[in-house]
Formats: C-alpha cells, structure tokens, sequence
C-alpha cells in the first residue's frame, strides 16, 4: 500500500468525528499494522498488543466527540496506545518485556534489502543493532519519525514533551547512528587495504 497521506488522515478523522464507521474502519485498516508494530515495542505477546490497538481505536470512536477533527488522529492513536502499553506493564510488570528485550514483529521497512549482498544485509544489520543501542526516548523519537511517519508536533503528543525536545532526540539519534556509521566504514576501509 502506498504511504498514507496526512490529508486522508484528516478527512477520515473528521468523518469520525461526525459518526461515520466507514471511516473509522479505513483508518483502523490504514494504521493498525504500524500500531501493532509500535505496541511490540513494549510487550512481545501478539494477543495483549492486538487488544491494545484494537482498545485504542475502541477509545477514539468513543471519544469521538471531544477529539479535535483538525488535530492529529495518528498521534492521538499512537498516544493511546503508547499509554494503554505502559498502564499494562504498570499492571502486569512480572509478564511483559521491557524495551531492552524487544523483538519487532514487523521489521523496520526501511532496513529491508532485497538484494543479496552480504556487505547490505551486514549493514542493514548493524543499523537495526545501532538503533537499538539508542536511549529509550531517542530511540521511540526516532523510530515514530523514521518508521512511523509522525511529525515533530505529533511525536510531541504520543512522548509528552515539546516539539523542540522531540527535535533533540532525533538530532542527538542521528548524530549517535552518523558516528557508527563513519566507524564501521573506516572499518572497512582498513579491512579493504589488508
């Protein structure tokens, strides 16, 4: 499917916003893998994180009336279901995974290579690795703007913190990622000339 525009977004969210299940049923189809996807960040069990997405398209068609039809939606969702994950682990610390054990169930669609060349694949694979190494709250800024799609101001709405904040954790994640990267070409480099 091509990449959802904000616009579609928004003429689903107003739609929503005035009843209309049709459009709540294109956004829930339009988003639900990415929400999935996001949810894995904070528990592996496939079942709770499908309850937690589906909760918070639950939680937005109820809360239709109140949301702001030209405010974000995708973030709004993101949020909810950043919340209704970290309540969860609040209420079941004992059965869930924290960030640091986190398997995707969905892989990074920008790191999938479809060529076969090794020197890509260790690449694309040490990439994967590096983001992982990132802070946590760099790591989630960085991934809902590189993975995710979502804006500075609505990252700001799923993390709680200001736009600028939001800007930092990226800027500071690519300059961390930027200096991996100039490591392992050096690297290589030097490993080419032995």
């Amino acid at each position: 499917m091509a990449k959802l525009s904000d616009k579609q977004i928004r003429i689903w969210g107003k739609r929503i916003s005035n009843s209309d299940r049709k459009a709540l049923n294109s956004l829930f189809r339009s988003l639900y893998p990415g929400l999935i996807n996001f949810a894995a960040k904070y528990n592996s069990n496939r079942a709770i994180i499908r309850d937690i997405v589906q909760e918070s398209f639950v939680a937005l068609w109820e809360n239709r009336s109140r949301i702001d039809p030209n405010g974000s939606v995708k973030a709004y969702l993101y949020k909810t279901v950043r919340n209704k994950s970290l309540n969860y682990i609040r209420d079941h610390s004992k059965e869930t995974v924290g960030l640091e054990d986190y398997e995707p169930l969905v892989t990074d669609s920008s790191f999938n290579i479809g060529s076969s060349d090794k020197k890509e694949q260790k690449l694309s694979d040490l990439m994967r690795k590096w983001i992982e190494e990132l802070p946590g709250r760099q790591r989630e800024a960085f991934r809902l703007s590189r993975f995710e799609g979502l804006d500075h101001d609505e990252i700001a709405g799923v993390m709680e913190v200001s736009p600028n904040t939001v800007n930092n954790h990226i800027v500071a994640a690519l300059k961390f990622l930027r200096e991996r990267y100039d490591i392992y070409k050096k690297q290589e480099t030097k490993d080419r000339t032995l």
